[in-house]
Protein backbone atom coordinates (compact mmCIF):
# COMPACT_ATOMS: atom_id res chain seq x y z
CA UNK A 1 0.00 0.00 0.00
CA UNK A 2 1.45 3.37 -1.05
CA UNK A 3 0.03 6.14 1.15
CA UNK A 4 1.81 8.96 -0.68
CA UNK A 5 2.55 10.85 2.51
CA UNK A 6 5.15 13.51 1.84
CA UNK A 7 6.28 17.02 2.67
CA UNK A 8 4.67 19.91 0.82
CA UNK A 9 6.32 23.26 0.21
CA UNK A 10 5.26 25.80 2.80
CA UNK A 11 3.97 23.20 5.30
CA UNK A 12 5.54 21.65 8.37
CA UNK A 13 4.66 18.00 8.83
CA UNK A 14 4.30 15.32 6.19
CA UNK A 15 0.79 14.50 4.95
CA UNK A 16 -1.24 13.37 1.95
CA UNK A 17 -3.66 15.37 -0.17
CA UNK A 18 -5.42 12.15 -1.14
CA UNK A 19 -8.89 11.46 0.20
CA UNK A 20 -9.98 8.12 1.65
CA UNK A 21 -13.12 6.70 0.05
CA UNK A 22 -14.35 6.13 3.63
CA UNK A 23 -13.81 9.75 4.72
CA UNK A 24 -16.80 11.39 6.38
CA UNK A 25 -15.15 14.81 5.96
CA UNK A 26 -13.93 15.54 2.44
CA UNK A 27 -10.75 17.43 1.61
CA UNK A 28 -11.32 21.15 2.16
CA UNK A 29 -14.08 20.54 4.74
CA UNK A 30 -14.14 22.71 7.85
CA UNK A 31 -14.02 20.66 11.04
CA UNK A 32 -13.91 21.23 14.78
CA UNK A 33 -12.32 19.17 17.53
CA UNK A 34 -15.20 17.67 19.53
CA UNK A 35 -13.43 14.99 21.59
CA UNK A 36 -10.03 14.77 23.20
CA UNK A 37 -7.87 12.34 25.11
CA UNK A 38 -4.94 12.66 27.50
CA UNK A 39 -1.89 14.00 25.71
CA UNK A 40 -3.72 15.95 22.99
CA UNK A 41 -2.31 19.38 22.22
CA UNK A 42 -5.46 20.98 20.84
CA UNK A 43 -8.52 21.48 23.07
CA UNK A 44 -12.16 20.88 22.19
CA UNK A 45 -13.53 23.69 20.04
CA UNK A 46 -10.54 24.46 17.82
CA UNK A 47 -11.35 24.58 14.11
CA UNK A 48 -9.45 23.72 10.98
CA UNK A 49 -9.45 22.47 7.41
CA UNK A 50 -9.06 18.89 6.14
CA UNK A 51 -5.95 18.56 3.95
CA UNK A 52 -6.26 14.84 3.26
CA UNK A 53 -7.29 11.50 4.77
CA UNK A 54 -6.30 7.86 5.00
CA UNK A 55 -8.00 4.65 6.16
CA UNK A 56 -6.62 1.69 8.06
CA UNK A 57 -8.59 -1.42 9.07
CA UNK A 58 -7.38 -1.29 12.68
CA UNK A 59 -7.65 2.46 13.24
CA UNK A 60 -10.42 3.62 10.90
CA UNK A 61 -10.22 6.95 9.09
CA UNK A 62 -7.62 9.52 10.01
CA UNK A 63 -7.31 13.08 8.76
CA UNK A 64 -4.51 15.54 8.20
CA UNK A 65 -5.81 18.83 9.58
CA UNK A 66 -4.50 22.38 9.31
CA UNK A 67 -5.77 23.99 12.53
CA UNK A 68 -6.66 27.67 12.28
CA UNK A 69 -4.43 28.54 15.24
CA UNK A 70 -1.45 26.68 13.74
CA UNK A 71 -1.47 27.57 10.02
CA UNK A 72 0.73 25.61 7.61
CA UNK A 73 1.20 22.76 10.12
CA UNK A 74 -0.33 19.39 9.17
CA UNK A 75 -1.58 17.39 12.18
CA UNK A 76 -2.96 13.84 12.08
CA UNK A 77 -6.30 13.34 13.90
CA UNK A 78 -8.52 10.26 14.10
CA UNK A 79 -12.11 10.69 12.93
CA UNK A 80 -13.82 10.14 16.31
CA UNK A 81 -12.24 13.36 17.60
CA UNK A 82 -13.77 15.53 14.84
CA UNK A 83 -17.13 17.07 14.04
CA UNK A 84 -18.39 19.32 11.24
CA UNK A 85 -17.89 23.02 11.86
CA UNK A 86 -21.22 24.84 11.99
Amino acid sequence: MNLRIRNYVGYAGAFTREQSFQAKYKNGSRVAKVRTEKGDTNPIGVTGTVLGSISHPEVGVGYFIEWDDFPRLAVFVVEWKLGAQH
